[in-house]
């Protein structure tokens, strides 16, 4: 075989490659199929009568207020009551980040009770919250097919006592999250803030006092936020009537004459503007409970008129290999990341400012990166 028609084969490799990666499963394809989902939707349902929802054991009211701008972002992670290294190391981890870009970033945990709940359990996750200031716990059974009752309860508190965060982030104790980047992106989809950004220098505290911040960030917050539901979408999913499985869903929840799911994005990292959250709230009593939280909102949000945007970089439920580019300039979630990954990640990406992931990474290396983690999330899957 000549020198030249090597080449010529390994530059035609490269670039079924790189189209691959582009348009391939979880490429920018279905971030454009995406888009026409708009076009099938039926006329949003009526508002449903308000949703009956498991009292809160740790309301933690006081969580989104105090001096300075509401949150940009808040993040809830669903958690267990048990987790409490995970809860740890996330602290430790991503969850430093309080703020990017001069906006405020607040990570609060979501969880229920003990299935089999003992004394020191309730008083270690009591102390745990006194300390740590960042639990969200409810009354119900703290198990996987109670997570809508979660997802719904971390919801409703959002728009109860968080109302003027203008992003929620749900996600898992086993999903890392590039803060910064998630930051940037939001910014970059909204519009209104990026203006704001670019438009404010950063004042000292003896130009513009606490109030006048705090009065400026309460402005920017009153602004309507254009609906979003941005994450990993599912298509064309149908039930599973395994006996006894995880993700069973019954005859009655989901006839089969339904059909599939309508598209979701996956529940392990989805992000919903301010505004959807209120709309999704507002139908969710009329929608079949499923035990599928994250195909529950999905289900809640067509019925409101809205579909979910296709980001290629919130990772589902693929786990991506560690990668330095990967993981500082592309992902925004990887999922599957156990407490000893996620120390790793964060070492990975950790910068001593906080305000941006690091070391960041040449063009080459970045997608040598990317396609490095693609291909073997692909190979794994």
């Amino acid at each position: 075989m000549s020198l030249r028609l090597l080449r010529r084969l390994l530059l035609v490799a490269l670039l079924l490659v790189i189209v691959w990666t582009l348009f391939g499963p979880s490429g920018l394809g279905e971030e454009l199929l995406s888009l026409s989902l708009s076009s099938m939707l039926p006329a949003p349902a009526s508002p449903g009568p308000p949703l009956a929802l498991p009292r809160l054991l740790i309301p933690n009211v006081e969580a989104c207020r105090g001096p300075g701008a509401p949150p940009f972002l808040l993040i809830l992670v669903c958690t267990a009551p048990e987790n409490l290294h995970q809860r740890n190391v996330i602290r430790a981890s991503w969850a430093k980040i309080r703020e990017v870009r001069r906006l405020r970033v607040q990570t609060l945990f979501l969880l229920g009770e003990p299935i089999r709940l003992q004394p020191r359990d309730e008083h270690g996750l009591q102390s745990e919250a006194e300390a740590q200031g960042d639990i969200l716990q409810a009354a119900f059974q703290d198990s996987y097919r109670n997570l809508t009752l979660k997802t719904l309860s971390g919801l409703n508190w959002a728009n109860k006592h968080c109302p003027m965060a203008r992003y929620i982030l749900k996600t898992d104790d086993d999903v890392y999250v590039n803060v910064p980047e998630l930051v940037s992106e939001l910014v970059r989809r909204g519009g209104r803030w990026e203006q704001w950004e670019r438009g404010t220098e950063p004042q000292s505290s003896a130009a513009v006092g606490d109030e006048e911040q705090e009065q400026r960030g309460q402005d920017l917050g009153s602004d309507p936020v254009p609906l979003l539901y941005l994450g990993r979408v599912h298509w064309r999913v149908y039930p599973s009537r395994t006996p006894g499985g995880r993700h069973q869903v019954s005859e009655e929840q989901w006839p089969g004459a339904w059909g599939p799911f309508p598209p979701y994005a996956s529940g392990t990292g989805y992000v919903l503007s301010a505004s959807a959250v209120q709309l999704i709230l507002k139908v969710a009593s009329r929608a079949p409970l499923l035990p599928l939280e994250d195909v529950f909102v999905g289900v809640s949000a067509r019925r409101g008129g809205l579909t979910p945007t296709h980001c290629v970089k919130l990772a589902g439920a693929t786990h991506y290999p560690l990668d330095r580019c990967c993981y500082g300039k592309f992902l925004l979630t990887s999922h599957k990341l156990d407490p000893w990954k996620m120390q790793q990640a964060w070492k990975l990406v950790d910068s001593p400012d906080g305000e941006s992931t690091a070391p960041f990474c040449s063009w080459l290396q970045g997608v040598l990166g990317i396609l490095r983690c693609r291909v073997i999330a692909w190979l794994d899957s």
